[in-house]
């Protein structure tokens, strides 16, 4: 089977990458206190990361450039709301600026 590219294999994904996060703290009250945030967040975080090397890995990528991508990836999404981690689509400019970036900085 040929090699695939990190982005275009994690990429169909990248819903399934915060469900977890989501469905886990649908039943805490989105009151936008500080410890729903880091909660969510945290969970999101996780979440994203694992899903993302998980793919990454069983579409040929090498563990240590799937790592590297995921947590890039990561990274970039941090800035966004929790709304905006809620509604991510894999088409979305956020998330493709955050491919490409991250693409970049994975050789």
């Amino acid at each position: 089977m040929p090699s695939q590219s990190i982005e275009s294999t994690v990429k169909p994904s990248i819903r399934r990458l915060w469900a977890p996060a989501v469905l886990a703290l649908l039943s805490i009250s989105a009151s936008g206190c500080d410890a729903y945030k880091k909660s969510f967040n945290q969970a999101f975080d996780k979440s994203t990361h694992d899903s993302c090397v998980t793919s990454a890995i069983s579409h040929q990528a090498a563990p240590d450039a799937a790592e590297r991508y995921c947590s890039c990836m990561v990274a970039q999404l941090q800035g966004l709301s929790i709304q905006e981690k809620q509604s991510l689509n894999p088409s979305s400019d956020k998330v493709q600026q955050a491919v490409a970036h991250c693409k970049a900085q994975t050789p």
